[in-house]
């Protein structure tokens, strides 16, 4: 089915052609929405602007889940895919994760080869200066040309672009990212319609001749020898050659000259910049003064493409002026005589706290109005992309006047990434840490499809041949590991371990120093090795899965307790006057979500409790038992 009212001229406007942008374009217009895509620069959608890479730690479950969901950016990634392997897989599979380095030029190649045969979608050249709105909804676009856009659903995918400068010690310039127009008109636009705005900052490190490089002394980090792919749908296939990465160290003499320069750096003695910058990917300004008791902090080298004439210098970003970047690269060994072919900078932009919306990313003061990706104050991609998924799905279920998804936290690390914008907001740059997720055992990098993949059916997402492919994993799945718990082992026939008589293959998985390479020749034909080895993560995994399960349930009796949207606050006269401020600004839509926001108390979610369950019995209804009178 596809919707567009009469007189618009899309059901859905995306603006902004990043990683956001495009998860948003795709999923809104494979769900029947005819959709507009407007970018600046048609040529450049879904540029890799910074680094190279995909995935990585809690990031690849994202990446995971945004194909499980039907999103693009596991596919795009394994299509070009130059070095690929697991992290921490020696930290157990709740928090193993795939990170793989992209080809950029092919990355843009295959991401714009599927908006362009993706139907109901049309890419527009223009930049967004405006938004029409009326009676409290969106309406539509005003670009900078004059043109107005219509639709009535409209996401704002901006990344840098909102308001965005460069700096590059005492250079500014009005950038949305390297030689790019930002985006001014756009945050006045906001800024009227009542949206709070702030600052946040960012940065990339410089970028250098391969061949100018002595990668002989340096430490490398060879790719995974077997292929890795992030979608479940991609054959298990090299994309092309596989190439290595290095690693060095910074030393006394890079720190020197960072501290000697600090009064040319726009952070620090300039004090240009205004916005707050991400604490877990620093500058290396940041490094030397903020962690001056580390002699020395890593380096990655990693190539930019297959043919590219650029290495970038991973952990190496700076803002400070374009010849003492140069200085401090060659003191780091292997660097001596490296040539410089991009000088890093600094992008400060706007954003506007993610506290105004809804799981579902619409504004809650605009109705049709959806914001994703670096405008809610998230950095990396993925963190990107799985919000534009999000806000693609919403706007166009919206104009099917269907239901909208939100996800939860135990559903998915898109559920924690979401719930934790919503209700918490942000005062730095938002990035997806495993540490974020209470409940990463059952957010595992295997299971995405289990977890997500029904979902995505449901919605239109899955088309028949991948939902073909997930049943019958599921079913292999399945039968492993039934195969596992009915077959028996003799005692002494697994690795030479001696087990207890009348031990099951599954009684072997479950002991640490039992693998599957172990016991997979015991599978005979019931199961391939993909479902062997799921079907031991799942096994070893068992008693850790059941109690997180029981506090799941737990979580779920507070979920469970939806929140009037016209609740007010300020009625709970026992709530203290930050709790009623709080709770009235974020407006949690349940008991659970109120229990998140920062600074409310159990004594507090107690009291608004109390006050619900008055509302909905009435006003004679006793308190619960145990709870606190309000």
């Amino acid at each position: 089915m596809t919707t567009v009212l009469r007189g618009d001229d899309a059901a859905v406007i995306v603006v902004g052609g990043g990683h956001a942008g495009l998860e948003a374009a795709l999923a809104a217009a494979k769900l029947g929405a005819e959709t507009l895509l407007v970018t600046g620069d048609p040529d450049r959608i879904c540029t890799l602007a910074c680094n190279p890479s995909i995935g990585g730690s809690a990031k690849g479950q994202l990446v995971r889940e945004i194909d499980a969901l039907g999103g693009a950016m596991a596919a795009v990634t394994d299509r070009v895919s130059l070095h690929a392997r697991f992290l921490n897989e020696s930290k157990g599979p709740s928090v193993r994760a795939l990170r793989a380095l992209a080809d950029k030029p092919s990355y843009v190649r295959v991401a714009a080869a599927m908006v362009a045969t993706q139907p109901r979608l049309t890419v527009v050249r223009g930049m967004a200066e405006d938004l029409d709105v009326s009676a409290g909804a969106v309406r539509g676009v005003v670009l900078a040309d004059g043109r107005t856009l219509r639709a009535p659903n409209v996401v704002l995918a901006t990344g840098t672009f909102l308001g965005g400068k460069t700096f590059r010690g005492d250079e500014v310039r009005a950038e949305g990212r390297f030689g790019e127009a930002p985006a001014v008109g756009l945050s006045a636009a906001l800024a009227r319609l009542g949206f709070p705005l702030g600052r946040l900052k960012t940065g990339t490190p410089p970028r250098v001749d391969r061949t100018s490089l002595d990668l002989s002394i340096m430490v490398e980090q060879r790719p995974s020898s077997t292929p890795l792919p992030f979608s479940y749908a991609s054959p298990p296939a090299f994309a092309g050659p596989q190439l290595s990465c290095w690693v060095v160290d910074t030393n006394d003499r890079t720190h020197a000259l960072v501290r000697e320069n600090l009064h040319r750096s726009p952070l620090y003695g300039l004090d240009l910049i205004r916005g707050i910058g991400p604490r877990y990917c620093p500058s290396i300004e940041d490094k030397v003064v903020k962690f001056a008791h580390n002699p020395t902090h890593q380096i990655f080298v990693e190539p930019e493409g297959w043919d590219e004439p650029t290495f970038y210098v991973g952990g190496f970003s700076t803002s400070l002026p374009a010849e003492v970047q140069l200085a401090m690269l060659r003191t780091l060994p292997g660097f001596e005589a490296v040539v410089m072919l991009r000088a890093g900078y600094a992008v400060e932009y706007d954003f506007v706290q993610p506290t105004e919306l809804d799981p579902s990313l619409e504004t809650r003061r605009v109705a049709g109005l959806f914001h994703c990706g670096q405008l809610n104050g998230t950095s990396g991609y993925e963190e990107a992309a799985a919000q534009g998924l999000i806000a693609g799905i919403n706007a166009a279920q919206r104009a099917h006047r269907r239901p909208a998804l939100r996800l939860g936290r135990e559903t998915s690390y898109i559920g924690v990434l979401i719930d934790d914008l919503v209700t918490r907001g942000v005062d730095e740059p938002y990035r997806m840490l495993t540490s974020r997720a209470e409940h990463r055992v059952l957010l595992r990098h295997d299971n995405a499809d289990l977890r997500l993949t029904p979902v995505g059916r449901e919605l239109g997402l899955i088309g028949d041949e991948a939902w073909d492919a997930f049943s019958r994993r599921r079913n292999a799945l399945a039968a492993a590991r039934r195969h596992a718990e009915t077959t028996r082992v003799p005692p002494d026939a697994v690795a030479g371990i001696r087990l207890p008589a009348g031990s099951t293959l599954a009684d072997a998985l479950r002991r640490p120093d039992v693998a599957i390479g172990d016991v997979l020749d015991r599978f005979g034909g019931s199961a391939d090795p993909a479902s062997a080895a799921r079907a031991e993560i799942e096994i070893k995994m068992d008693g850790y899965v059941r109690r997180q399960q029981l506090a799941v349930d737990r979580a779920a009796r507070d979920e469970a307790v939806a929140l009037p949207s016209d609740l007010k606050y300020a009625a709970i006269r026992a709530l203290s006057l930050e709790a009623r401020e709080k709770l009235d600004r974020v407006r949690p839509r349940t008991l659970g979500a109120a229990a998140r926001v920062p600074g409310i108390t159990p004594a507090d979610v107690a009291l608004v409790s109390v006050h619900v369950h008055r509302l909905t019995a009435g006003p004679t209804a006793p308190s619960p038992a145990g709870a606190v009178s309000a």
